[in-house]
């Protein structure tokens, strides 16, 4: 009653209300309250706006975990545009879109796919968080590990580490002979 029901705040709350349901696996519900989000964030912002973005990204990661590969990647791909338009192509949230997009291909065995985008989002959170950051090493690891199984490396020396301090992270792939 205090912000009203078209309020970005409530929109949120429907939000983090869809993000509970969907880790409860309740994907039906989880998606209602998403798609509300999304309805009132496209008329409170438009359809440039991030926050909107933030709703198509969560509407996403509700497909995929569902398993529902095209409509995954057509709402990531919306988020995407999205945040490349008003922050950048070298910003941490597009390389959280990147890197969703590379989960879902490398769900469906696409590792070339999700090898490119895993090495994108890599790239990007190692310019800006560093190399031992966790989503850093994160990518790495997801890079590595969808060069191997695309047949790209060797199956022992597709390696990602970070030391016990966390202060490097390399990708090392030998190619197969």
């Amino acid at each position: 009653r205090v912000l009203g029901s078209e309020h970005p705040h409530v929109a949120e709350s429907y939000n983090n209300i869809g993000e509970v349901y969907r880790k409860q696996g309740k994907y039906a519900k989880a998606m209602i309250q998403h798609q509300t989000s999304l309805e009132i964030k496209l008329r409170v912002c438009g359809n440039k706006h991030p926050l909107v973005a933030e709703s198509y990204h969560a509407i996403g990661n509700v497909y995929a975990t569902h398993g529902q590969k095209e409509e995954a990647l057509e709402q990531f791909h919306k988020s995407l545009e999205i945040k490349i338009r008003v922050y950048g192509k070298d910003h941490p949230d597009v390389a959280d879109s990147k890197f969703n997009m590379g989960l879902v291909h490398a769900r469906c065995n696409e590792m070339d796919l999700a090898h490119e985008l895993f090495l994108e989002s890599h790239r990007i959170y190692s310019n800006v968080y560093g190399p031992g950051h966790h989503r850093t090493t994160n990518a790495a690891v997801r890079t590595a590990n969808a060069a191997q199984r695309a047949g790209q490396c060797a199956e022992e020396s597709a390696l990602a580490e970070s030391d016990e301090r966390g202060t490097h992270t390399y990708i090392q792939c030998v190619p197969r002979s």
